[in-house]
């Protein structure tokens, strides 16, 4: 559904710039968050009883009477934030089995955010001339992405670990090379163009969904039975918190230092077609050997559709249910034998 929605979305979205510009076509967004608002509002409540909202409103209550202000719980949870993140980056950086999921995830999270953010719209506006353009590249992108999610879901008997997917990711951006020489066959103001390019954009999104899917899996069922030092953090939420962070600081500087060179080379040039060769295709070529690198960190990753990594056999969540499941059992078989040791007589012999 989340991919659905960002491809209709996307195309929405041409129209609505078209119609109101590029600043009024912003007034749709407010009556949808309040729309999806009411919608979470009962989602929220569902599937539970009375004995639910008792224990809300017991705890909004609780919150109320205490002596926290609003500027106290924003400074609590930035600090509860912090802790997380530095907890993820020392179990992520400190450990062989999970060191590869930075450039795994984060990095190629960066390059999908990217090539969706900063190099469309760059095209839209200093090639096409027409910035609503970039929508429609969006959408090639999201469309992709529909794809990747339900590759994942058809191949997930065949391809039990993440790493074929984050290869297959690692060698789709390489398509990028193809913009800066198709770059150059653009006319300004030909919708069809942008289509052809969003045609191109959907086996690199697909790549890149596929890796995410799979790996976010891996991620949870490799960590949520991993016990935390810190009773109010946990190793899953520390570890996706790094990993995001990572993401959002390595978009923010680079996004920044890119873009700026984006500007100059327009400046000088007159046009962007030798920055696109440069932002398209070099930094992603650095991407996909970085992730193909990360690809063979973990132990037994050497293999090209390996059955299992790091010496676990945890492929998803529905294996975690099963291995939770397993010991559930165990510890049951233990209860009752010391059930059946508590029931046995004691015999009593007699002395003289």
């Amino acid at each position: 559904m989340y991919e659905v929605a960002g491809t209709c979305g996307a195309l929405l979205s041409v129209k609505l710039i078209k119609v109101f510009g590029n600043n009024y076509s912003f007034l749709i967004t407010p009556p949808l968050f309040a729309l999806a608002g009411l919608t979470w509002s009962f989602i929220d409540r569902l599937g539970h009883g009375s004995n639910a909202g008792k224990v809300v409103d017991a705890m909004d209550d609780s919150k109320s009477i205490g002596n926290t202000n609003y500027l106290h719980s924003i400074a609590t949870g930035a600090k509860a934030f912090a802790r997380s993140t530095y907890k993820g980056a020392i179990i992520t950086m400190s450990n062989r089995k999970f060191i590869w999921l930075l450039p795994g995830y984060s990095f190629a999270l960066y390059g999908h955010r990217y090539l969706e953010n900063a190099i469309s719209p760059a095209i839209a506006k200093r090639i096409m001339l027409d910035s609503s353009y970039s929508q429609i590249m969006v959408c090639g992108s999201n469309l992709g992405e529909l794809f990747g999610a339900m590759f994942v879901l058809l191949a997930t008997t065949l391809v039990q670990t993440p790493l074929p997917f984050l290869r297959f990711d690692a060698l789709a951006l390489l398509i990028v090379w193809a913009l800066p020489a198709y770059s150059h066959q653009i006319r300004p103001h030909d919708a069809s163009y942008a289509w052809r390019i969003a045609g191109m954009f959907i086996p690199v999104s697909m790549g890149w969904a596929a890796g995410d899917v799979s790996l976010a899996a891996f991620i949870q069922a490799s960590l949520a039975r991993m016990e935390s030092a810190d009773s109010q953090v946990s190793a899953l939420g520390s570890v996706m918190a790094f990993l995001y962070s990572s993401y959002i600081i390595t978009y923010a500087i680079l996004g920044s230092l890119l873009g700026t060179y984006i500007d100059k080379v327009f400046a000088r040039d007159g046009n962007i077609y030798r920055a696109l060769l440069n932002i398209g295709g070099v930094q992603f070529t650095v991407l996909s050997a970085i992730i193909i690198f990360a690809t063979l960190t973990p132990k037994g990753a050497l293999a090209f559709n390996p059955s299992m990594i790091n010496d676990a056999e945890l492929n998803g969540p529905a294996d975690l249910e099963h291995q939770r499941e397993a010991e559930d059992d165990v510890a049951g078989r233990d209860d009752s034998s010391v059930e059946k040791e508590k029931e046995k007589p004691v015999k009593t012999t007699d002395i003289g």
